[in-house]
């Protein structure tokens, strides 16, 4: 992998980072953080190689982009930050997940910021969204405390699952809104 297709964003307590051949047991972690990634089990090592794959192009406008979020002083995984094109909306969309261990401890936020700059810096885009479910007071917290703007509620399918939710819909502008 090229130096272009590594994403290295250190912050106070952590690093945000491209995944690499060696992380796949830490990735695997990750597996129980959401019910999609979760059917994605049974075939974690190709899982984890359709990530690896997805460095290639860096796209978060009609792509996808995973980073692993470790603990800076023992590298231990946390969670993992994505940009990727929503599903239904197809506008780039920011998500995270930090596993329930490191939950409570402000990592969320951290990485969510650290990456956020870095996706300001890299991409020619106007706006990132969030959606968050309703009863995920939590994440609608990080996304907020990130300075995303609350728009509205959408009641949204969640494709893999196949079923629909009801979200809240953020926007973070990287450039001021025309």
């Amino acid at each position: 992998m090229s130096d272009l297709n590594t994403v290295y964003i250190e912050t106070e307590r952590l690093v945000v980072r491209t995944f690499d051949d060696n992380d796949f047991e830490q990735f695997e972690r990750l597996l129980d953080l959401y019910g999609g990634w979760q059917m994605q089990k049974p075939r974690a090592k190709e899982f984890f190689n359709w990530h690896l794959s997805n460095y290639k192009n860096m796209d978060i406008i009609s792509g996808t982009l995973c980073l692993g979020v470790f603990e800076k002083e023992t590298g231990d995984i946390l969670g993992q930050v994505a940009a990727q094109e929503h599903d239904e909306l197809h506008e780039p969309e920011f998500g995270y997940g930090i596993l329930p261990s490191a939950r409570g401890k402000g990592y969320a936020k951290e990485a969510a910021k650290g990456t956020l700059e870095w996706i300001a810096g890299k991409y020619d885009i106007p706006y990132i969204i969030g959606t968050v479910e309703l009863d995920n007071i939590p994440s609608q917290r990080v996304l907020e405390y990130c300075g995303f703007q609350l728009m509205d509620e959408q009641n949204l399918l969640i494709h893999i699952l196949n079923e629909r939710h009801d979200f809240k819909y953020y926007r973070y502008y990287l450039s001021p809104p025309e």
